[in-house]
């Protein structure tokens, strides 16, 4: 798609820069240089020697020629240029020293003005007056009289399209509330427009009588109300289709049905009119000239008798034909409907069979949807909620439907920036369940108000939208605004409604700050204190580790001093007897000092093994792989010893000292 509107944008290039109307032989020799536009440009165009770039393009004079429709005045005196003019043309691409200056970007623009669609074209260097400029060649439409609608904000007429930021194609509205154009191609000028412009202003009252019914209807149109637009209008009163409708009193000079009511030729401020339903003859023939005679006399048009000769089956044996029994239209909503999505779906159907596929996209379901639809959303996706209402026993409703909102300008904007539910009031049951709709979401106080309209004030466009949390009415629309009132009124709307969008899109935006910001404490809040769990949880594992160590090294300690108890009562219990002091045996009294100073003193035979001692000192609570028993002269180590020597072997004295130490 990118490629494809890429290649569009080098066409339009292509053709402005050489002047080739022929799309088919543009394409081929971009083609033929692979899409390249300098080369394309440069194969085409006469080959000089390059000249500087001029430093700003020149702007040709406007154009005088009223028929200017499709492109800008300036692209079209380019494109002829361009074929005769040197290289160094300021609509060319030259060379600039080393570089190639590009040629200047096209812009599209699709103006809305009120029946009309008017193509412009223009280079990004033309400013806003130059829009306006072309608008009036071809409207005829003074560019102080123009208001230009469909930019990002009002922008004055010196602006600079290439400062605007436009896309390639872009929409504009054409707004003149207080300058009627007329319809129809004559051209006017001097006192003859000026007296056509006063009538335009003016407000007809036909006084129309159906001879079928005789009643007769006071209408009241704008000049610039068409015949044909008034010939519907009666339709919708009479049940009188357009084809088979004869008037009577029609000026001579009202021969065509696109004429206005200003420029037909009637009279001011009432004119007078009968109209009544074709009745068809027996034989086709006949028919056709009994037609022929009344369309001559009512001044019908052609056209109309043509529509007419559609109603006639002709049979191939006698050529004989019937009516075609022409379809009364239908309510836009039956009575008494329970379900709204029904509702909607028949007041959709019904109302495609009235005025056409071009109307707005009415929304398929119930109020309440619609209101969640427009409004509960993230405001970036928001958008303002139409509320149309109909009363078929008011003369305007078809008159607004018909001439106002199924415009193709009003049904393009609205379908881009409003949701629209639709609503028939005219039988009491369904009005009262709409009023109810009203009430529950709106409050009584809306309920009445809309409860108060009469028929003839009907139909109504409310525009709500969501400010704050509420559901607020911006404007009530009556049926009897133009197009161009009720496009100013659509576009105002837009305007209150995006500045609040962006005011709470911003609020939205802090607020989702301010949400992420606490989700991201409250996540850091429960990191933190999962660590802090964590590290509790750690401490008392610890700490449960070190009491169970500590009860496990308690116990074995106990058990190891209960063991070295119970060895060293075992010890004591093997210890022979300490000899007496008159013993006649050799005797050796030794004195054991022990690590805390005190003073251990025993008598032991001579002939009693080392091991004996050693046994002795630890039945005292010093074992000798904990303890070293040493003495004094010579120094040594007894627990080193043999253990099986006697103290007589080992040369001690009959007084001797040894010391206990720790190992």
């Amino acid at each position: 798609t990118t490629m494809a509107a890429d290649r569009e944008m080098i066409l339009a290039d292509f053709q402005a820069c050489t002047g080739i109307e022929n799309i088919d032989e543009a394409i081929t020799l971009l083609e033929q240089n692979d899409w390249n536009l300098v080369a394309a440009i440069n194969g085409v165009l006469p080959e000089e020697p390059m000249q500087q770039a001029p430093s700003a393009p020149e702007v040709p004079p406007p154009l005088e020629s009223p028929n200017l429709s499709i492109v800008g005045q300036q692209l079209q005196q380019m494109a002829g240029m361009a074929g005769t003019s040197s290289v160094g043309s300021a609509w060319e691409p030259v060379m600039a020293g080393p570089m190639m200056r590009p040629p200047p970007r096209m812009l599209e623009f699709k103006v809305e003005y009120r029946e009309r669609t008017v193509d412009v074209m223009l280079d990004d260097t033309s400013t806003v007056g130059n829009i306006k400029e072309v608008l009036q060649a071809e409207l005829g439409i003074p560019t102080d009289k123009q208001n230009l609608r469909g930019f990002s904000q009002d922008e004055p007429d010196d602006a600079v399209l290439s400062s605007l930021n436009l896309p390639r194609e872009n929409r504009l509205f054409l707004l003149t509330p207080d300058l009627p154009v007329a319809s129809g191609s004559q051209e006017m000028d001097g006192e003859s427009t000026s007296h056509a412009l006063e009538r335009l202003l003016l407000e007809f009252v036909l006084n129309v009588v159906d001879v079928d019914k005789g009643i007769e209807y006071n209408l009241h149109f704008p000049g610039s109300r068409t015949i044909r637009q008034v010939k519907c209008d009666v339709y919708s009163l009479t049940d009188i289709p357009v084809r088979n409708q004869i008037w009577k009193g029609w000026p001579q000079d009202a021969k065509d049905d696109d004429m206005t009511l200003a420029g037909c030729g009637i009279a001011h401020p009432a004119h007078n009119l009968e109209v009544w339903r074709q009745h068809l003859p027996g034989r086709f023939s006949s028919g056709v000239e009994e037609e022929r005679r009344q369309r001559h006399a009512s001044g019908s048009s052609t056209e109309d008798f043509e529509d007419a000769s559609d109603s006639f089956t002709v049979d191939d044996n006698d050529l004989s034909f019937t009516d075609v029994v022409t379809r009364k239209p239908q309510p836009l909503m039956p009575d008494n409907m329970e379900d709204e999505y029904d509702a909607s779906v028949h007041f959709t159907s019904e109302f495609t069979e009235r005025y056409g596929e071009c109307h707005p996209m009415f929304y398929i379901g119930s109020l309440e949807d619609a209101m969640k639809e427009a409004f509960q959303k993230p405001a970036k996706d928001r958008k303002l909620l139409a509320l149309y209402l109909h009363h078929d026993q008011s003369v305007q409703s078809n008159i607004f439907c018909s001439q106002v909102l199924c415009r193709e300008s009003i049904v393009s904007y609205m379908s881009q920036h409003y949701l629209i539910f639709a609503w028939d009031m005219t039988f009491d049951s369904n009005k009262a369940r709409f009023l109810g709709h009203i009430s529950r979401q709106y409050g009584s106080l809306a309920a009445q108000t809309v409860r108060n309209y009469k028929a003839d004030e009907y139909p109504l466009l409310m525009l709500v939208m969501r400010n704050r949390g509420a559901s607020e009415v911006l404007k009530v629309v009556h049926g009897n605004n133009t197009v161009d009132e009720l496009m100013s009124t659509l576009i105002n709307a837009v305007d209150v409604f995006t500045e609040n969008q962006r005011v709470e899109m911003q609020e939205e935006a802090e607020r989702e700050e301010r949400e992420r910001m606490k989700r991201e404490q409250d996540e850091a809040y429960q990191v933190s204190l999962a660590a802090d769990r964590a590290k509790e949880e750690e401490k008392k594992r610890k700490e449960q580790e070190e009491r169970e160590e500590a009860e496990r090294a308690q116990r074995e300690a106990r058990e190891a001093k209960e063991e070295r108890e119970a060895l060293r009562a075992s010890l004591e219990d093997t210890l022979p007897a300490e000899p007496p002091e008159d013993c006649t045996q050799p005797l050796i009294n030794l004195r054991v000092r022990l690590p805390d100073g005190e003073m251990l003193q025993r008598r032991f035979l001579a002939g009693n093994a080392l091991e004996v001692v050693l046994n002795y000192v630890h039945s005292k609570g010093f074992p000798p792989n904990e303890y070293k028993l040493l003495s004094s002269w010579p120094k040594r180590d007894l627990t080193s010893l043999s253990t099986s020597q006697t103290l007589q072997q080992l040369g001690m004295n009959p007084q001797e000292t040894l010391f206990v130490q720790e190992k």
